[in-house]
């Protein structure tokens, strides 16, 4: 188990790296560059601080909790359910949010800013509606 927690606890502290970055080197990185290690450490973060806090999760659960939990990941349905919907919501995600996104890190424009958050948002809605939608139908 402890094995596991490597590389989210690496990839934490290299998102923390990169905040630190953009923090000491502001003035000296180029227009794109302070967006993007923010971006990026930000993503490191979210990704790896997740991947840590969910099997602390599951430790502090009741024992019944945890198998209703894991019996809930494994069963033929949800696996199903939630692969429609993740293909039918894809080029939600690739279109209409990482190209705001990259732009926004990039040019570092408040509109491309004010964008991307509610790209977000949309994205969400559009495969929570798809969960929906393939469970009614599976």
């Amino acid at each position: 188990m402890k094995k596991n927690l490597i590389v989210p606890a690496a990839a934490v502290v290299l998102g923390l790296v990169l905040f630190g970055i953009v923090f000491v080197m502001d003035e000296q990185l180029p227009a794109g560059g302070v967006g993007l290690c923010a971006g990026l450490g930000g993503a490191l973060i979210g990704l790896g601080g997740g991947s840590l806090f969910l099997p602390l999760a599951m430790a502090a659960m009741k024992p019944e909790d945890r198998r209703e939990v894991e019996r809930a990941e494994r069963d033929e349905r949800s696996i199903a359910i939630r692969t429609h919907a993740a293909y039918d919501s894809w080029y939600w995600t690739l279109w209409l949010l990482w190209v705001p996104f990259v732009i926004a890190l990039v040019l570092g424009e408040l509109v491309w800013m004010v964008i991307t958050p509610v790209v977000l948002v949309l994205h969400c809605a559009f495969y929570m509606f798809h969960l929906y939608r393939w469970s009614k139908k599976l």
